[in-house]
């Protein structure tokens, strides 16, 4: 029998359930909504890739959760969506809950409305027959608040602005970046400016209003990144809204002032990649819940008093049996906090296994 429950003098967690799924997974997000009168929690969305032809499917997968025994409940088959193509990123309509926005693998994006039973998929743009071949992907995108514009990268280094209203492509920016875009970021006091992250090791800042590059930040630096940006946000327990929070594949957290970028402000170590980060507190902690790839998944505190000291809370490393945790690759990670018992629920999806992960982190 496995002991799913552990903790120490500052700490304790709990893995409640897992779940293999029928896909490949690289999203997955706490939602609550009702399909055909049955409780949703969570879904989940990602691709799959047929090795043969090379083609790839993918979906979107609804569950509920028991709360009497924190299990997982997966809906019915007719009640989740099946696409004839991957699904790379997903957003959550922050305005009517029914609303998704997916980037998807064929260089599109999808508004899916649960309401109306409906989806309606946009091209960025024509491919020719030689970027049909090389099989170009909308890989991350980003809504403004006022959800009337919605910002996606591409694997070919482009950034696509287009309007929601009617689907008009707004502004191009071709060749933002030598190589594919796996982040975006609008500043929430100011969402003209917008930054990117790329694999190309490239943080940019860009203004709508001129589309020019103002700044970026690449390995001639000598303080930089040397692989694909993942990561770009506003650090939460910063009221100021001006401290940037930044990771890679580089093993390292880089935290940035955008009044004096791309000067640093910390460098952390951490000895593991960063592909996502959900930022939270937790009885006056600043901590951060970080989906870390090939290291599996971590937690770390930040001291805002200390100018932004970070203490490496917990490590997950991947297993060889995924009775214990993911043994695969992790990317989608999500949290929600219990205001009852001041803990963290947490949810967690790994790659070519298939698995997700709902768990609890507790502190003392």
């Amino acid at each position: 029998m496995i002991d799913n429950l552990k903790e120490n003098k500052n700490y304790k967690y709990e893995i409640y359930d897992k779940y293999t799924c029928v896909q490949n997974i690289d999203r997955i997000k706490f939602y609550k909504n009702e399909i055909n009168n049955k409780k949703i929690d969570l879904l989940t969305a990602g691709y799959h890739l047929d090795k043969k032809t090379q083609l790839k499917t993918g979906g979107i997968f609804f569950f509920g959760i028991d709360n009497s025994k924190n299990k997982f409940i997966p809906l019915n088959e007719e009640e989740n969506i099946f696409l004839d193509y991957g699904i790379l990123d997903i957003k959550i309509s922050k305005k009517n809950n029914s609303l998704l926005f997916s980037a998807n693998s064929d260089y599109s994006y999808t508004i899916f409305n649960l309401i109306e039973k409906t989806k309606n998929k946009n091209y960025l743009y024509t491919p020719s027959e030689k970027e049909e071949k090389n099989k170009i992907t909308n890989d991350i995108l980003e809504i403004d608040t006022s959800e009337q514009k919605i910002f996606s990268g591409t694997n070919d280094g482009n950034v696509y602005i287009n309007d929601l209203n009617n689907q008009k492509n707004i502004s191009i920016i071709k060749s933002a970046h030598d190589y594919g875009i796996w982040s975006i970021k609008l500043l929430e006091d100011n969402e003209n400016i917008f930054l990117t992250g790329g694999e190309d090791a490239k943080i940019k800042i860009w203004d709508t209003r001129t589309q020019n590059q103002e700044i970026k930040l690449n390995k001639l630096n000598d303080k930089s990144y040397q692989s694909s940006i993942n990561y770009i946000d506003t650090l939460k327990c910063d009221l100021s809204k001006n401290i940037l929070i930044t990771g890679s594949y580089d093993e390292k957290i880089i935290f940035f002032d955008i009044r004096n970028f791309p000067k640093e402000l910390k460098a952390v170590k951490t000895e593991h990649s960063t592909w996502d980060i959900k930022q939270t507190n937790l009885k006056n902690k600043n901590l951060l819940f970080i989906s870390s790839i090939y290291e599996g998944f971590n937690i770390w505190e930040i001291n805002k008093e200390k100018d932004n000291d970070m203490n490496h809370v917990l490590r997950l490393p991947l297993t060889k049996d995924k009775d214990i945790f993911h043994k695969s690759i992790v990317y989608g990670v999500d949290i929600s906090q219990k205001e009852k018992d001041n803990s963290i629920d947490i949810l967690s999806c790994s790659f070519y296994d298939n698995l997700m992960m709902y768990w609890n982190y507790a502190l003392k």
